[in-house]
């Protein structure tokens, strides 16, 4: 199969596929006793541990954090009494949906997604419940409104998390954790924090107990009557597991430390623990290859919330070389296939009064921003070097150290296409085509780009059952949040802001119910 792990056999397996000795006994100071073990404190696992408590099984969670860690804080689901408040209709994502496949190669797991559009409005308003009691307030995010078969159209859904000082759309995934952990326990959970889980334990088949580290070294082997649930993030600051399961994007993580405690980070994250724990314990890794990656290009002169700049771009030959019309994470890729990687945006004063502009981290329904707002936004990132500024076109081209007679040429080639409206070159749509006419001139570097994660690890079935080889669940073992495999394909591209949290939130919510059900 073209979408699997390319077979190199024979060869010599990597170092994190080999299970390590066991743990002596001696090092193992103490037991505790659960029906569900949860491993991770982050959105999913508290989901899945307080509806795995909610559903009567004494529940633990191990945590290698000192406390509940997220970031960001869009969270998608398809309907919810908030959006009911907000006079919204259902809307029908079935079209959208098959889009999405399509980009992805129809190479996603479709009965996670629809599991997700079925089921993710019964979670969400359990989670504003608990957070409405707790005082936080929910809304919804603003997010790129356009046309509906637009790469940069987002329906609406997004939800985010507002109080305690949090007053950015997207920003607060900290209530949420705060609220859940509090909720998990007044119910009578338990964490055990601060204490890495190392192993996973088998009785037959079945995975039984967590060997968990403790700060001085020793173990506690937390016994699982029922269930255990791994919720342990990505490997993205693994290089070794990178270099296996996502190797064009290796190169552009940095191996964060070993802080657990990270919230929002540029750096690789985690180093795939769980993942590794469940191989150990007889898992298959995902069908889907590579793993996803979670990136963002540049947002510099955007208009939208999730966008990138949709005027003239440009790589360093100064050639047009792209329809513009796509988000952060499509720029970031685009850009990639670049010459050096490298891509560049110019554009005129006008550029502010002939586009519509949405702030991101806005609520939606907001105000857009006024031309002068914009235009006072980008001399001010001008003034500090983040954009260039110039009185004529040629200023703007020289700052940018663009081939000057190839660039000219290229820009009267765009206005010309602006005034015709119509793009013969790269058929963007009329509406996009704002010539480049009124000083002061800007432009910037499109070359950044922003690694957030890496999607994907054990193979895993709509239930969220960690499967082996022969695709049948290992008993008592489950997974959720980021490490789901055949979850995404290709890269994350943020056409559902807030889709990660939106599947940690519903899937941690009904895994948790399922664990409880479970037996011995």
């Amino acid at each position: 199969m073209l979408n699997t792990i390319p077979d190199a056999s024979p060869r010599m397996p990597a170092s994190f596929e080999v299970e390590p000795p066991p743990i002596p006994e001696e090092e193992i100071a103490g037991v505790l006793e659960a029906d569900v073990v949860v491993v991770g404190e982050g959105l999913a696992g508290l989901c899945a541990a307080l509806t795995a408590r909610q559903a009567g099984a004494d529940t633990l969670i191990i945590s290698a954090s000192a406390r509940p860690v997220g970031r960001g804080g869009s969270v998608f689901a398809a309907y919810s009494k908030v959006m009911e408040a907000k006079g919204l209709p259902r809307q029908n994502l079935d079209d959208f949906f098959l889009e999405e496949f399509s980009s992805n190669s129809f190479l996603v797991d479709q009965r996670k997604w629809y599991t997700l559009l079925d089921r993710s409005e019964e979670a969400m308003n359990w989670l504003i419940d608990i957070l409405q009691a707790a005082g936080c307030g929910v809304v919804l995010e603003d997010a790129n409104e356009d046309d509906h078969h637009s790469p940069t159209y987002q329906p609406p859904g997004t939800h985010a998390f507002v109080g305690s000082g949090i007053a950015r759309a997207g920003t607060g995934i900290t209530l949420a954790l705060n609220a859940l952990e509090e909720a998990f326990l007044a119910a009578g959970g338990r964490v055990l924090r601060s204490s890495p889980a190392r192993r996973l334990e088998k009785t037959g088949r079945r995975v039984s107990a967590v060997l968990a580290q403790q700060k001085d070294g020793t173990y506690i082997r937390a016994k699982a009557a029922r269930a255990v649930i791994l919720a342990t993030g990505d490997f993205s600051a693994n290089p070794e597991m990178m270099a296996k399961y996502c190797p064009q994007y290796a190169p552009f993580f940095t191996a964060g430390g070993d802080n657990y405690d990270v919230g929002f980070s540029m750096k690789g994250l985690f180093k795939g623990e769980g993942h590794q724990m469940a191989l150990w314990a007889g898992a298959a890794w995902q069908r889907t290859w590579p793993c996803a990656v979670m990136i963002q290009g540049s947002r510099l002169g955007t208009n939208l919330p999730y966008g990138s700049h949709r005027g003239l771009r440009l790589n360093n030959r100064g050639e047009r070389y792209c329809n513009e019309d796509m988000n952060g994470a499509y720029t970031a890729l685009t850009t990639l296939r670049e010459p050096r990687g490298e891509a560049f945006a110019i554009w005129g004063a006008n550029y502010a009064r002939e586009i519509r502009f949405r702030a991101h981290g806005g609520q939606r329904d907001g105000p857009d921003t006024p031309p002068e707002a914009v235009l006072a936004n980008w001399n001010g990132m001008a003034d500090r070097g983040m954009l260039v500024r110039a009185d004529t076109l040629e200023g703007v081209i020289e700052a940018l150290g663009l081939p000057p007679e190839e660039t000219m040429a290229t820009i009267r080639r765009y206005n010309e296409l602006c005034r015709n409206g119509k793009d013969t070159d790269f058929h963007k749509k009329p509406k996009y085509l704002q010539e480049i006419r009124e000083a002061p001139f800007f432009g910037c570097s499109l070359s950044d780009r922003f690694f957030f994660s890496v999607m994907g690890g054990p193979r895993t079935n709509w239930k969220m059952q960690i499967c082996d080889e022969q695709d049948e669940p290992i008993p008592g073992l489950y997974c959720v949040g980021s490490m789901v495999g055949d979850m995404y394909a290709h890269c994350y591209n943020f056409r559902i802001p807030g889709q990660n949290y939106g599947a940690c939130l519903t899937f941690g919510y009904l895994t948790g119910k399922r664990a409880a059900e479970e037996r011995a």
